[in-house]
């Protein structure tokens, strides 16, 4: 590693290489470790079994990268939101692979403070810098054409590592504020799980497939096979990765050519449908909100437009149901991937009260309860704002921390 080192306008400031703050992880795994890992932006690297019920890479893992707990990766794959792809740090177990795709790297801890990399990446401050480096002309299957030499040649603006590690302390502290907020959300939406179970017992009710739930006019189905590139004023489209929060965030989906989308009319959203996954996290239900009318889908996602039939609303928490996520499941255990057809979401039991009134008393009781929940998203959404504005002054220099003293 080389040491060159160059002054920035910020006082104390220099400009490192990332090659010269850090090491290339490109051991393989001879170990035979079984963990194998994906970049999630929201979740970072994770097992890819615990997250997705089961790992989806190939069975043969000796070439896959092996990780330690503290080293990095790089993802290509570029989405909306990450325009120049993610990069993310093994916190969760002690070890893992990675497909020989990502570009893996590890810190020298004598000149670089592994948390404040970790959020000077988070931070989108090398975006331009990396997409500078990536050929346009050849992007391919969604992934940037990032060489090895080109992205360890990027260039970091770091303080001296004591200012680092405080920078980094103000960080981790609104992270995990976040993380505390979201486990007491996590548990009130438990407690609505649980409620919808004990209503349900209460009342009238019988099995019917899903297919019987919906318009008849509007059957269930999955959207676009092969979406093409993004096309910035293009038709918005959802996959199962848009669908990780409480909601779905119109920002942050891709857009594909409108001729495209045109070939996928019966997926075009509406106001009150549903959107369910079918791929990954089998089994996750929301609804479309005003401002996804018109966005499509991609195959992992499917279109539920409930039947006048039924109370509005109620379809939403019947399949979020524990009876229904159950069914899910059962669905999904024995298959190669975690997945399941349209044929079988089709045929899904739902639970369904005889009548109307009681369909609508649990409709009341469960937006009651989720109101609960709110608050906490709320809150969760002014600090992920705060810890940006954050981000933005002080990984910059902008505004300094003291290196001593009490924060």
């Amino acid at each position: 590693m080389h040491e060159q080192t160059v002054a920035t306008q910020v006082e104390g400031w220099s400009t490192r290489s990332l090659g010269s703050i850090s090491s290339r992880v490109a051991r393989r795994n001879v170990e035979n470790n079984r963990n194998v890992l994906t970049i999630s932006a929201r979740h970072g690297l994770v097992s890819q079994e615990q997250f997705f019920n089961r790992q989806v890479a190939s069975q043969d893992l000796s070439q896959y990268f092996l990780l330690n707990q503290g080293d990095f990766a790089y993802n290509k794959s570029y989405s909306a939101g990450y325009p120049a792809g993610v990069v993310r740090r093994l916190d969760l177990y002690d070890a893992g692979v990675v497909s020989p795709l990502y570009i893996c790297f590890r810190v020298d801890l004598d000149t670089a403070d592994p948390a404040f990399v970790s959020h000077y990446f988070e931070s989108g401050i090398l975006n331009d810098a990396i997409l500078s480096i990536a050929k346009e002309g050849v992007r391919n299957h969604g992934l940037l054409n990032v060489k090895v030499g080109d992205f360890f040649s990027l260039d970091l603006h770091l303080p001296e590592l004591d200012e680092q590690r405080r920078i980094a302390e103000v960080l981790n502290s609104i992270d995990r504020r976040i993380i505390d907020t979201q486990n007491v959300s996590t548990k009130k939406r438990s407690v609505t799980t649980e409620l919808m179970s004990a209503a349900l017992s209460q009342v009238q009710h019988h099995d019917i497939p899903l297919r019987a739930c919906v318009r008849s006019e509007v059957p269930i189905s999955y959207g676009m096979v092969q979406a093409g590139p993004h096309v910035e004023n293009g038709v918005p489209y959802v996959r199962t990765g848009d669908m990780a929060g409480d909601r779905i965030e119109p920002g942050s989906l891709l857009r594909t050519a409108p001729e495209i989308a045109a070939s996928y009319a019966r997926t075009r959203l509406a106001v009150g449908d549903l959107v369910v996954s079918i791929r990954a996290t089998v089994g996750k239900v929301l609804p479309v909100l005003p401002e996804l009318e018109g966005a499509n889908l991609t195959q992992g996602t499917a279109r539920v437009a409930p039947s006048e039939n039924l109370a509005p609303g109620y379809l939403l928490w019947a399949l979020r149901s524990r009876k229904a996520q159950a069914r899910f499941a059962a669905a999904v255990k024995g298959t190669t991937f975690s997945e399941i057809t349209l044929g079988q979401l089709r045929d899904l039991p739902v639970p369904v009260p005889h009548r109307r009134i009681d369909q609508e008393a649990i409709v009341r009781l469960m937006e009651a309860s989720a109101r609960h929940s709110t608050a906490e998203q709320a809150v969760i959404l002014k600090l992920q704002s705060l810890k940006r504005a954050l981000m933005d002054d002080l990984l910059t220099g902008r505004v300094r921390v003291p290196v001593s003293g009490e924060l």
